[in-house]
């Protein structure tokens, strides 16, 4: 491609690509914004149905155990491991 042709297209693609970034950013603003706005009520709500005492479904018990692992198996010995028992040993006679 010759330096004019790409000079004359890199002006387009440059704005194509500010407007992309500009309506990303926006739309990412807006569902912020709109989530943030949803969440206080869920919460009020919530509350004032646990302050008045009648729930939608009672309160679900948990319990946390804790997690029992068994290693079974063995891990590979590294290469430099592997290396090291070829090596002789000091102090070996062979």
């Amino acid at each position: 491609m010759e330096p004019t042709k790409a000079i004359r297209w890199f002006g387009p693609i440059l704005l194509a690509f500010a407007i992309g970034a500009t309506i990303a950013i926006l739309v990412s603003a807006f569902a912020q914004s709109r989530l943030m706005s949803i969440e206080p009520e869920t919460r009020q709500h919530i509350a004032a149905q646990a302050q008045s005492g009648k729930l939608e479904r009672p309160p679900t018990v948990v319990t946390i155990e804790p997690a029992r692992i068994e290693v079974i198996g063995k891990r590979r010995s590294s290469v430099f491991d592997t290396l090291a028992d070829w090596l002789p040993q000091r102090g070996d006679a062979s």
